[in-house]
């Protein structure tokens, strides 16, 4: 299992919504193959942060799986509209 950290970042004028909302994008978009097996939030007027905890073959992999995850996220959630992905940055 590895532990993946993460960051969305906000536009300033976007209104703040709650790490539970932001939680919920996230599950909305896993999916067996992700291998997501938890996910904290902490959501902020500046955006999101969190970890992840996957079942990937190593760390690399790990990383791009949730990469993954993060960007659906952001392109299905209404609430996450123009959030950009900060963290984990393409390697």
């Amino acid at each position: 299992m590895h532990l993946v950290e993460f960051t969305f970042a906000k536009p300033p004028r976007a209104p703040e919504i709650s790490s539970d909302a932001v939680l919920a994008a996230l599950w909305a978009v896993c999916g067996p193959a992700d291998g997501v097996e938890h996910i904290r939030v902490h959501a902020s007027r500046a955006g999101a942060r969190g970890a992840a905890f996957l079942l990937a073959p190593d760390e690399a992999q790990a990383v791009r799986q949730y990469r993954a995850v993060c960007r659906r996220a952001l392109a299905a959630s209404a609430a996450l509209r123009d959030w950009r992905l900060a963290l984990p940055t393409e390697a």
